[in-house]
């Protein structure tokens, strides 16, 4: 296994594969890298993992993330985040940004999120554990194939865009959604919240939208 560290300008690239000698052969067995990077919170990360775990916290500037195959774990971030993940599951805490989201066959479980949120999942479950918080700015989701969970304990806090193509939508009673369609090919519901200014807008095909107190 070779590891490599170099720097050009002012950034650092931490790398790590498998070689041989020419005309070797590679190892057979399951090898196994474990970095643990301490850095200022401030420095922008970029990480690139296949088949592992990243475990990412305390970052406030920029962090783009590209995993297959591979579990994200975050915790306490703010800033710019961008995730593109295949095949590798999201769990986060704490997270206050501009943040993107690219998902396939991968489930999304966030709780405490802030700022502005943009998913586009396929094939995934997301769920989503939320207070009333006027810092929850706007969430953008689109999916494909996925379900969506959205659990707080005051769900008319928000203000709600809902789509669903060939897909169900269940949300409180006491949530007075005004039905624009409702047919089973295409269900659309928006309810304009009394209290917060924050808007959820939800489009799936071929999946359910669950707004319900935890």
């Amino acid at each position: 296994m070779v590891y490599s560290t170099e720097q050009a300008g002012k950034n650092l690239y931490f790398r790590n594969y498998i070689s041989s000698p020419k005309g070797g052969k590679k190892p057979t067995s399951d090898l196994k890298a474990i970095y643990t990077i301490t850095l200022p919170a401030d420095c922008p990360v970029y990480l690139k993992n296949n088949y592992g775990l990243s475990q990412i916290s305390n970052l406030t500037k920029s962090l783009r993330v590209n995993s297959q195959f591979s579990r994200i774990n975050m915790e306490n971030l703010s800033g710019q985040i961008g995730i593109e993940t295949r095949f590798g599951d999201i769990e986060g805490r704490d997270i206050d940004g501009n943040v993107t989201i690219n998902s396939r066959r991968s489930d999304i479980t966030l709780h405490d999120i802030k700022g502005n949120w943009n998913i586009n999942s396929q094939y995934g479950v997301m769920k989503f554990f939320t207070n009333p918080s006027p810092e929850l700015l706007t969430m953008n989701i689109n999916a494909e194939k996925s379900d969506v969970y959205f659990f707080d304990p005051k769900p008319n806090y928000y203000g709600y865009t809902l789509t669903a193509h060939y897909g169900n939508i269940t949300v409180p009673n006491d949530l007075k959604f005004n039905y624009l369609q409702n047919t089973s090919e295409l269900k659309k519901a928006i309810f304009s919240s009394k209290i917060g200014k924050s808007n959820i807008s939800i489009k799936i095909s071929f999946g359910d939208i669950v707004i319900r107190n935890p």
